[in-house]
């Protein structure tokens, strides 16, 4: 009926069309508006009266009688336009419920034979999300968008589970490799494309503890504040005693000293280094830290603690709770450093390229002996609850991060095992991503 309405409007102005070329024709002398004369208004696309030299306002002021004339053209435009993009609304919310019955369908299907198939499955998500598509290019000011929200919300959560599902199967061979260790239960695996196609064990269950992973959102967040604040990282920083603890051999930061920000963020990656993290932690603030965390979209990540060596801690500013990390978000952090997402990821690289630790994911690939596996990149992290390891690796012309962390547990060549079992799974099984070789 409303596209009816919207016809009827449109003959009926189209039938006033003789009495306004009449009208026009009797047009006050000296008004120039060009040699197209009234049918520059009268075409299909109504010939704007700006490319006449005028201004609608300019015209309506000066033809007097004739301005209810130029109204209704305008009128009739809009209507025309409304007419169109209701039609095009409709046929989008048509098309969305055609995709939706389909799914419906797929899984019905599926269902009959038992469980269903990843190929079902992955069915199933393709045409939930080109339902979803179709509803999203229905316009805010459409008759139809507020049944286009409700559909949305419908499908969206039609849509989560069979996601879930998916990632469940894709991600069962990493189910596998944590089985074989005998303790799957302390073992937290993700391996991420840098397209950002992913695959996890456990990913989003936040281990014992970060230990020193924990350093790469302090060096995130570092970067987003130098970024933020127009800071130059040449600036001088001065290491305050009450920040000291314990650190790796090798460490080379000591307290009351300065050096440049660059630096203290370099050696904090490189060296592992302890007392460098404490000192970024009180450079950055606990609030601007997690706040700015949960802004750049990790909802577990957080720093809340300062970092303690063998026996001493830092006394002062200490911590205001427990640093807490996954490995789904420290992975992706290491994805988005690596596709340089966000400014100053040049600067964290050269840590982690720097990296002085070549007990873990080097050592990992290294064993595997493959000249289609190349070493990028590494950030490790070791203390009585954890052991871990993300780890940029290339395999063929393809780029990964894989993080993994296994709970109360100092065994390396466990460590190196499953990291090992993942990389050599996408050699011997293909890509997480459709490539061409």
């Amino acid at each position: 009926m409303g596209f009816l309405s919207g016809i009827a409007v449109t003959v009926a102005i189209g039938s006033l069309r003789p009495t306004f070329t009449d009208l026009w024709s009797q047009r006050p002398p000296g008004l120039n508006l060009g040699s197209s004369g009234s049918d520059a208004f009268l075409t299909d696309g109504d010939s704007d009266i700006a490319s006449n030299g005028l201004t609608t306002l300019e015209v309506n002021g000066g033809m007097g009688d004739l301005a209810p004339y130029f109204a209704v053209i305008q009128a009739a435009r809009m209507t025309r336009e409304q007419v169109q993009m209701e039609a095009a609304a409709e046929a989008n919310f048509k098309r969305s419920k055609e995709l939706a019955v389909q799914g419906i369908a797929t899984r019905d299907a599926g269902r009959e034979d038992g469980e269903e198939t990843l190929e079902e499955l992955l069915q199933q998500e393709y045409l939930w999300q080109s339902a979803l598509r179709q509803l999203e290019q229905i316009p805010e000011e459409s008759v139809l968008a507020e049944a286009a929200t409700a559909r949305r919300e419908d499908y969206a959560a039609i849509l989560g589970p069979v996601s879930q599902d998916i990632d469940k199967l894709q991600s069962g061979f990493l189910s596998n490799i944590a089985e074989a260790t005998g303790r799957p239960q302390a073992i937290r695996i993700t391996i991420c494309h840098l397209s950002g196609e992913c695959r996890d064990y456990r990913g989003d269950q936040p281990p014992a503890s970060p230990a020193s992973l924990i350093k790469l959102p302090v060096a995130v967040v570092l970067m987003q504040k130098v970024m933020e604040e127009g800071i130059d990282l040449s600036d001088s920083m001065y290491v305050d005693p009450h920040n000291w603890t314990e650190n790796a051999n090798g460490a080379k930061i000591y307290v009351r000293h300065e050096y440049p920000i660059r630096e203290v963020m370099v050696r904090m990656l490189k060296e592992s280094n302890n007392i460098a993290t404490n000192q970024l932690i009180d450079y950055i603030g606990w609030d601007y830290m997690n706040e700015t965390l949960q802004k750049m979209g990790y909802e577990q990540t957080r720093v809340r603690s300062k970092l303690i060596g063998d026996r001493t801690a830092p006394t002062r500013n200490r911590s205001v709770g427990r640093n807490v990390m996954t490995s789904n978000e420290v992975t992706e952090m290491m994805r988005q450093i690596y596709t340089f997402s966000n400014p100053g990821d040049d600067e964290i690289l050269e840590g982690m390229v720097g990296q002085y630790d070549w007990e873990f994911g080097y050592t990992a690939v290294s064993q595997l002996r493959d000249k289609r596996v190349a070493w990028i990149g590494e950030k490790t992290g070791q203390n009585s609850n954890v052991i871990g390891s993300s780890t940029a690796v290339k395999i063929d012309d393809e780029r990964y991060v894989l993080t993994v962390t296994i709970d109360n547990s100092a065994n390396q060549r466990m460590l190196r095992e499953v990291m090992g079992n993942t990389i050599q799974h996408i050699l011997d099984e293909g890509h997480l991503v459709r490539v061409s070789r």
